[in-house]
């Protein structure tokens, strides 16, 4: 009898994934939009796949993570220090409202997550613009370094005071997250 009370509590057997399901962390909800290609609410925030048009707010907009298949990113000229760079290119769409974009990077869903610095080259024969992510590789190790890429979008500018550095996407005070497929980078030897 228990057992039939809290299946009919938390409303289980029902109609299935809306696709955009509310999740209960954000380690779950990027988890979720990576597994299945869709997007994911939490609390105030929305994560999405990349390539998927964004619910709500910013309905019909998205962005592209131009990820490579199969193959590890590679880390790009002479690693200095502790880390070098590789470059994770993507493209936005639809976004019809005034919107700003960071960049952040984890090993994990679980975080933490880095700020990553974003350049943006425009195309000189009218192909647009190409926006790349700095992805950060550590050059002590001989092994891929797992990563996941977050693009961070913003309606209107993001607040001035973020920290680098955030054990959650929630730490950057963001409004819609892509995020790519898991990754990985090495450092050519």
């Amino acid at each position: 009898m228990l057992a039939v009370a809290l299946a009919a509590l938390c409303g289980c057997g029902g109609s299935g994934s809306s696709g955009f399901d509310a999740v209960a962390s954000e380690a779950a909800a990027i988890q979720h939009v990576i597994d299945s290609g869709d997007c994911a609410a939490l609390g105030q925030q929305t994560f999405c796949a990349s390539g998927v048009e964004a619910p709500g707010p910013f309905a019909g907009a998205l962005v592209k993570i131009a990820a490579p298949v199969g193959t590890p990113l590679v880390c790009e000229g002479t690693p200095i220090s502790e880390k070098c760079t590789a470059p994770l290119a993507f493209t936005t769409e639809g976004f019809d409202h005034p919107t700003s974009l960071l960049a952040a990077v984890a090993e994990s869903e679980e975080g933490p997550w880095r700020l990553a610095a974003v350049t943006v080259e425009n195309q000189g024969d009218g192909a647009g613009r190409t926006v790349s992510i700095a992805v950060p590789a550590r050059t002590n190790t001989t092994q891929p370094t797992p990563l996941i890429a977050a693009v961070l979008v913003y309606a209107g500018t993001p607040p001035e005071d973020l920290p680098p550095l955030g054990a959650h996407l929630a730490d950057f005070d963001v409004d819609l997250v892509y995020v790519s497929q898991r990754l990985e980078i090495v450092v050519p030897r």
